[in-house]
């Protein structure tokens, strides 16, 4: 017998087991509890049957809840993160098991509000462009004349649908995973969601300058998990009621999703609510995760140590990481054709996999593949317009999504050298507009006037730095750097001086052009109207042109037609600038996870310059009074060697456990040997011994300090001769 508080019982396909008079008489069973609907309508008296032995089992309510923070070894300063790769628990449907999970939907009373759009129809076969065959029958289709197509009975072709299955709910949703492992992975992501408020704590303290979602959304989202679901996610929690979470998760998530929604909030009602979606629950986790990592911003005497101390911290991270995996799984294996929303989860993965396993690891670079595989199998890169261009949410959240995937491309090909994924030919997606987020979740009036007030080339007129300003100025350089990379990493061809030179110019004019708002002045960082979040996004500008320009003069060098003043030029500023975050981590701590790569990606390829030109001494031996650098800067062999020590100290910072540690200490290792060589250099027999006595040091001595003062034997004016014998 059967009640309320009898554990649910699942069958091996992870679907709810029917009850026994059910089963006999090979019926729909609704599992309600403690008579189903059949055996009620039958005035079956008594609760339901079921079978003792069921092959898949869930816990009972009594059991304990697991803890989240069971998941691998526990980690410490002392043991590097988890390197967590793409796979995991859950696995993948077939064709027949979608079926049969379709049909068990339709016939099953869901209370699942179910969000139906009339631009919700999508491909499976994806993005088709203009080489494939669909695009030919598409001409086909618009050869025919209007009567043809009503005697044939047939509609237009579109590109898009040639050939292709549309995913439809009909063969695309899945009721519930289909295997107890794939089920466990449900409740351990659903278990590991923080009560509520520690999720709503560690939103609010999240701070990325590499965020590409709208943060209203995001918060919104946040919100209407506890607020619909609230019940479900207290510290104790029950797993009867998060496999019923699970069940709405699924089907929810199976659903297609319309990209083209036009209206805000019908666009967000898609995955918040009673339509949450796995994608959902993986861009709060991006959140967390990310969060997670700054509590080093807070000093440990300042607030007590967390249950479990550090060990705790560090194991609660990998949770959030492995739930990120999973939620990117899940989603996966609900839908046939991704969208943007997966797209996000995707790219924030290479963010986060750049961080735990390095920005040259394998890892890494294969999440900057698979976000660029999903983007361009939506079309996202293509979708130019041919009339006046109307934002709209949905519309502005795509395009922060393409350039930031394609700006973060070049970056890993600048640290790597290896090819970049995308290129700049390919993307005929106009850049988003520089608008405030909350005008995309305001009223079509706001949004409208909010437009109206951009300038000719995008950029808001207000002077602000919104969170796409960075990124959007960002896309221009990396646009000239995808050229250079053409150049560099492709076939050695003709290229002219005229051509680099050419290029130089335009890098030149494209950071004249750049917003005031983000170039960057050396009373920057001692300036307190000078924010962090405004602070880092000018450093990065100017550093990243100063990187095209060293890349530019390179290029110059292999041409042999470079001017080695500047290129020790630009390799000088490229590390001093870089050393701004070593010599201000204070009132950079923000961006605490940056320093790793920042150091490896800008300050170490110039330092090598630098190192280049103490061994093997052009400029500075043909100019005995050094050259000026672009900050004004004079470049003399004692301001390298000065920077060089910072940048030993800088490397060494960075601990060899950490992603990036390995390469770091190498780098650490070669500048050490340089400047040893230089440095230790015994002076030779011939030369005469400088004569310290002769040093002055009649006018430098006045330090001011009290204790000293009275000391007067310190002073160049006190008279030595006035001593008793």
């Amino acid at each position: 017998m059967a009640d309320r508080g009898t554990p649910l019982r699942y069958r091996k396909n992870g679907r709810l087991q029917a009850c026994d008079p059910c089963r006999r008489r090979k019926v729909v069973c609704d599992h309600a509890r403690p008579i189903c609907g059949s055996c009620r309508r039958r005035r079956k008296a008594g609760t339901c049957e079921y079978t003792a032995g069921s092959p898949a089992r869930m816990q009972s309510p009594s059991t304990p809840a697991r803890d989240p923070g069971q998941l691998g070894p526990p980690t410490s300063d002392g043991v590097p993160e988890q390197h967590l790769t793409g796979s995991t628990a859950v696995e993948q449907p077939t064709q027949s098991d979608q079926s049969a999970a379709g049909n068990d939907l339709i016939n099953s009373n869901s209370q699942t509000h179910q969000y139906r759009s009339p631009h919700a129809e999508v491909t499976a076969s994806g993005h088709l462009g203009v080489n494939s065959f669909g695009d030919i029958y598409r001409e086909v289709g618009d050869s025919l004349s209007d009567h043809d197509n009503r005697a044939a009975g047939t509609s237009r072709t579109d590109a898009a649908t040639v050939g292709s299955t549309l995913a439809t709910p009909s063969n695309g949703i899945t009721e519930l995973p289909p295997s107890t492992t794939t089920l466990e992975t449900c409740l351990f992501v659903l278990q590991s969601i923080p009560t509520e408020d520690k999720g709503q704590a560690l939103f609010a303290a999240h701070f990325d300058p590499h965020d590409a979602f709208v943060r209203p959304v995001a918060q919104r989202a946040l919100d209407s998990l506890y607020a619909t679901y609230g019940s479900y996610l207290g510290t104790v929690r029950d797993d009867a009621q998060l496999s019923e979470l699970t069940r709405i998760l699924c089907a929810n998530t199976a659903r297609p999703f319309s990209e083209n929604e036009a209206d805000p909030e019908k666009w967000v009602a898609q995955f918040t609510g009673t339509n949450i979606r796995w994608e959902t629950l993986g861009i709060l986790y991006i959140y967390w995760e990310l969060s997670s990592r700054n509590n080093h911003l807070i000093r440990p005497e300042t607030k007590p140590p967390p249950p479990g101390g550090r060990v705790a911290a560090f194991r609660q991270r990998d949770v959030y990481r492995k739930c990120i995996n999973d939620c990117q799984a899940l989603a996966r294996r609900a839908t046939e054709v991704g969208n943007t929303l997966l797209l996000y989860v995707y790219w924030k993965r290479t963010i986060v996999a750049s961080i735990v396993s390095g920005d040259t690891s394998l890892s890494c670079w294969m999440y900057n593949g698979e976000a660029v595989s999903l983007m361009t199998f939506l079309g996202l890169h293509v979708n130019s317009n041919k009339g006046v261009y109307k934002p709209t949410l949905a519309s502005e959240i795509k395009r922060r999504l393409v350039y930031k995937i394609f700006v973060i491309d070049k970056v890993v090909s600048s640290i790597t050298g290896r090819p970049p994924l995308l290129s700049r030919r390919y993307m005929l997606t106009p850049p988003p507009l520089d608008l405030k987020d909350d005008y995309l979740v305001a009223d079509e009036e706001t949004l409208t006037r909010a437009v109206a007030s951009l300038d000719s080339n995008g950029y808001n007129t207000d002077g602000a730095a919104y969170s796409i300003t960075f990124w959007r100025a960002r896309a221009q350089l990396m646009i000239i750097r995808d050229e250079i990379f053409e150049i560099s990493l492709g076939v050695e061809g003709a290229t002219s001086a005229e051509t680099l030179y050419a290029l130089k110019s335009r890098e030149l004019q494209a950071a004249a052009d750049m917003p005031s708002v983000l170039q960057f002045r050396e009373a920057d960082v001692r300036d307190p109207d000078v924010s962090t979040d405004m602070l880092y996004p000018r450093i990065l500008m100017r550093l990243e042109h100063l990187q095209n320009l060293f890349f530019i003069e390179r290029l110059l060098c292999r041409h042999g037609c470079a001017n080695e003043k500047d290129l020790l030029a630009v390799s000088y500023d490229l590390t001093t600038t870089t050393m701004l975050f070593w010599t201000n981590m204070d009132g950079l701590a923000m961006v605490y996870e940056d320093f790793k790569w920042l150091v490896m990606a800008y300050a170490a390829p110039g330092g090598g310059i630098l190192c280049l030109e103490l061994l093997k001494p052009t400029v500075t031996l043909n100019e005995p009074n050094g050259i000026t650098s672009a900050n004004g800067e004079s470049v003399t062999r004692s301001s390298i060697v000065q920077l060089l020590s910072l940048l030993v100290g800088f490397l060494n910072w960075v601990s060899p456990k950490e992603a990036n540690g390995n390469i770091c200490a190498n780098c650490k290792i070669i500048v050490q040997r340089v400047l040893d060589q230089v440095l230790n250099v015994a002076p030779s027999r011939d030369d005469p011994l400088a004569d310290f006595l002769e040093w002055d040091f009649s006018t430098h001595l006045d330090f001011n300090f009290d204790l000293l003062d009275t000391f007067e034997w310190t002073r160049p004016e006190f008279s030595w001769t006035d001593l008793p014998p």
